[in-house]
């Protein structure tokens, strides 16, 4: 066997044992159940729970003070002005914070879950070419 070959498999072996040891099926049922919401599923970003511990879920956000909420609406709706005063500008600003509520609140409805902290999505930042420290 070719060292290449050999390096592929130790690398695909890591990469389940990485995923294995890191996967939590409620954390998938927590998705599913935000993916079901029509509202929350037809918006550009996309509400997840990244891990669930201790009743407390960790969500996914893309606000921060690291990041400016106009950068993000320019993302999604890039014809949108970049003037913070513009009235869609609001509406925009509204409509997120809406949805992360009623994400929040989807989630805190299930038994096991007492808390939402919020985690600045760097991932999906990262697919736009936005790297944040």
């Amino acid at each position: 066997m070719s060292k290449y070959k050999l390096f592929l498999i130790s690398l695909a072996i890591a990469i389940l044992a990485y995923w294995g040891f890191n996967y939590d099926p409620r954390v998938s049922e927590l998705n599913d159940l935000l993916s079901q919401d029509s509202e929350l599923s037809n918006y550009p970003y996309k509400f997840k729970v990244f891990e669930l511990d201790k009743g407390t879920a960790v969500m996914s956000t893309p606000r921060s003070p690291q990041v400016s909420v106009l950068k993000f609406l320019s993302i999604i709706k890039p014809t949108l002005s970049k003037n913070a005063d513009n009235p869609e500008v609001i509406a925009a600003q509204k409509e997120l914070a809406n949805l992360q509520q009623k994400a929040k609140k989807m989630v805190l409805s299930q038994a096991d879950v007492n808390q939402v902290r919020w985690q600045l999505d760097k991932s999906w930042f990262a697919n736009y070419g936005i790297i944040i420290d």
